[in-house]
């Protein structure tokens, strides 16, 4: 079996940032959410709004949900004004279809939040026990075993393509199911319509104590409690991979100081930290000029990754 080393994060900050008290905004705060409904993205939206006007810290966070893509958001110099977007691996999928993928690099970085672990789970009637199956059957034939996960060119997507790169199979000939949400995509493995999913261990874990799903592998560093089942890097793939959530400004954003003492603020109170407990998001704090250079690697590996794809 060929082995490829991909790190799609980079080093994980695991802890959060310190708190510190930010300054407040005396006017409304403008927060786009990129993409279609259902995401990280969504709950992270939510959660900053909350602890933002919970603290004064802004007289109120209007949240504008954007049906286009990312890159048109950063990449178009008029339109309503906005203070903060949501930043995940869809939105650098999407600045590198409009063949820029270092866009987003030139918006104003501020801060990697969040992330969540994939788990790669089989229908226990779809005859993959272990991953080794899996990788054995994808080996032989890219386009037989049907996989399922969030939208096209989504986290669940480029994680199998990564996948199948580090196992040395051919990325173009994968059979990937897209849904409307990941969620739905467990739901399809659970009910039967596909063999496999990629799922969060939040969306996965309830099903696989009581049986109705098989976990083959993990995409975190090191295995997940609750879910017994190896990492892809013990399996041979060297991925660590998450569905990673951020916020990044327009390019031109004024008070880029400000903004972040904003991100710093609200992942160092009790509230950020409570949230990411009951959603099973892992702190994955970067900020600055450290995520802009992290979101530079990022970017252009999902450019050639796209590119395997042949979705480029």
């Amino acid at each position: 079996m060929r082995r490829r080393t991909v790190l799609a994060l980079g080093a994980l900050a695991l802890a959060g940032a310190c708190g510190v008290q930010a300054p407040p905004y005396r006017r409304e705060l403008s927060l786009a959410v990129p993409g279609p409904p259902g995401g990280c993205g969504d709950g992270v939206a939510a959660g900053f709004k909350a602890l933002i006007e919970g603290r004064r810290w802004a007289r109120a966070v209007r949240i504008r949900r954007e049906t286009g893509d990312g890159g048109q958001l950063l990449a178009r110099p008029g339109g309503p004004r906005t203070d903060l977007v949501i930043a995940d691996p869809a939105l650098l999928a999407a600045c590198a279809l409009t063949r820029d993928p270092l866009l987003v690099t030139r918006a104003v970085p501020l801060a990697r939040l969040a992330g969540e672990w994939e788990v790669l789970v089989a229908s226990p009637d779809s005859g993959y026990r272990t991953f080794e199956q899996f990788a054995a059957a994808l080996l032989r034939d890219p386009g037989g075993p049907g996989v399922g996960g969030g939208a096209d060119r989504g986290p669940e997507h480029l994680l199998l393509g990564l996948t199948a790169r580090g196992l040395g199979a051919d990325p173009r000939l994968l059979h990937y199911v897209a849904f409307d949400t990941r969620a739905q995509a467990v739901a399809a493995v659970l009910d039967g319509r596909i063999a496999l999913g990629f799922g969060s261990r939040r969306e996965v874990a309830p099903h696989v104590r009581a049986g109705r799903l098989r976990p083959l592998a993990v995409s975190s560093a090191e295995r997940l409690p609750g879910v017994d089942a190896p990492t892809l890097s013990e399996s041979g793939v060297r991925i660590v991979y998450a569905d990673w959530t951020g916020l990044i400004a327009p390019p031109g954003t004024p008070g880029r100081d400000a903004l972040l003492d904003l991100c710093r603020a609200v992942a160092g109170t009790p509230g950020w930290r409570s949230l990411c407990e009951r959603n099973d998001w892992t702190p994955m704090w970067l900020e600055g000029d450290d995520f802009r250079q992290w979101l530079t690697v990022e970017a252009r590996r999902t450019a050639l990754l796209l590119n395997d794809l042949g979705l480029h």
